[in-house]
């Protein structure tokens, strides 16, 4: 069962953003805002996070470096998680506006019947995947007296 960006709950968007940075805009199918918002993370942790001299050696095995990145997050002041904290927060308000700007049901205007993005007025047909709109066949619609043949 698959769910339009119409159907997503923001706030689990934002939770999951919150936990870790990008997840949510999985959650809404925001593919490089994900990775931008994870790069982020990685990069706040980088520069901020002080790493100690176990994790700069050459341990070799990958759970010697996680023991390592979870010690050096253990004893941290508020002051040097600060900048972890609000690439967290912001990822979040960032998933949570993201998901409640792609609802359509929010948006004002005609939507197209096969796309559900909104249509402009003057035109017979979607802008987005062209398809022609049924209740707008007029004079500029597809009828059998202007059908070009060849």
């Amino acid at each position: 069962m698959t769910r339009s960006n119409s159907q997503k709950r923001p706030w689990l968007g934002a939770l999951l953003s919150f936990f870790l940075p990008g997840l949510g805009h999985v959650y809404i199918r925001e593919w490089l805002r994900s990775a931008m918002w994870f790069a982020f993370m990685v990069s706040a942790v980088l520069l901020f996070v002080p790493l100690p001299e176990t994790a700069t050696t050459a341990s070799g095995s990958m759970s010697a470096a996680f023991d390592a990145a979870m010690e050096a997050t253990q004893g941290l002041s508020w002051q040097e998680m600060l900048p972890i904290w609000v690439v967290r927060l912001f990822s979040a308000v960032d998933a949570y506006w993201l998901a409640l700007q792609s609802d359509p049901e929010q948006e004002e205007g005609e939507q197209c019947p096969h796309c559900g993005k909104p249509v402009d007025e003057e035109l017979d047909f979607c802008q987005w995947c062209t398809t022609p709109l049924p209740e707008r066949e007029g004079p500029n619609g597809p009828t059998e007296g202007n059908v070009i043949s060849r």
